[in-house]
């Protein structure tokens, strides 16, 4: 990490070595996620798509949550005082 803030003298900035180091990990993590069979298959486009089935995956999940979650509850507590919520 030849940076000025860490090694005076030299020439390169944090702002350029985030801008570099931070997309070659993104595609790093990509690349080695896309070629695991075992993670997400054996279709070579839904390896290489990965992101966006993850991301509608996601989101997919957190709209089942939305419909399921109940609107009222009891919170009751115990002798000893511990709290115990009903739904």
């Amino acid at each position: 990490m030849n940076v000025s803030e860490i090694n005076p003298g030299t020439f390169g900035t944090l702002k350029k070595y985030f801008a570099t180091a931070l997309p070659l990990t993104i595609i790093t993590a990509w690349v080695v996620t896309a070629f695991q069979y075992d993670a997400i298959g054996k279709n070579i486009f839904k390896r290489l798509a990965w992101p966006v089935f993850f991301l509608i995956k996601l989101f997919e999940d957190w709209r089942k949550k939305e419909k399921t979650k109940e609107i009222y509850s009891i919170t009751t507590f115990n002798d000893e005082g511990q709290e115990r919520t009903i739904q």
